[in-house]
C-alpha cells in the first residue's frame, strides 16, 4: 500500500459513500485509476467491507472476560458467528473488545445475553455509545 491508497482509505474512512470521480479530484488522479485501486484493496483484503450507518443505529462497546480453560480465540470466533465483526482479542482486565452496532436497545441487549452464553464467557461490561 503506498500513499495514494493510503489517502483514498483517508476519504473512504470519512463518507463511505464518496465516488469514485470526487476521489480522483481530491487525489489528482483518473476515475478509473482510483477505481482499479479500490478493487485492489477490496481483493486484497484492505478493504474487508463498505457498510451502512444510519442516524437511528444503537452503537454498544462489549467487554468480555473469558474462562482460561477455553481459548480466547474460539471465543472471539464463536461472537463474529453472532455477526458481530468488530470483535478483538486484547490485553488488561477483558480479553475481547467487540462493537455491537443495532437497530435497536433491544437488539443490542438480545446479542448480548447471547454473548454470555457462550462457553467459556465469565463475564461482560456494556457501555452504550452516547455520541
Amino acid at each position: 500500500m503506498d500513499d495514494i491508497d493510503a489517502r483514498i482509505l483517508s476519504i473512504l474512512r470519512g463518507n463511505g459513500r464518496s465516488s469514485f470521480v470526487d476521489m480522483a479530484k481530491a487525489i489528482n488522479l483518473t476515475e478509473g485509476a482510483v477505481r482499479a485501486r479500490v478493487a485492489r484493496l477490496s481483493k486484497d483484503g484492505t478493504i474487508k467491507k463498505f457498510t451502512i450507518e444510519t442516524k437511528d443505529d444503537v452503537n454498544a462497546v462489549v467487554m468480555v472476560a473469558t474462562s482460561r480453560s477455553i481459548s480466547t480465540t474460539r471465543v472471539a470466533d464463536s461472537i463474529r458467528k453472532l455477526g458481530v465483526d468488530r470483535t478483538y482479542e486484547i490485553s488488561g482486565n477483558f480479553d475481547i473488545i467487540c462493537f455491537v452496532e443495532s437497530s435497536s436497545i433491544e437488539n443490542v441487549n438480545a446479542t448480548v445475553e447471547k454473548i454470555r452464553a457462550i462457553e467459556g464467557v465469565t463475564d461482560t461490561s456494556t457501555s452504550l455509545v452516547l455520541k
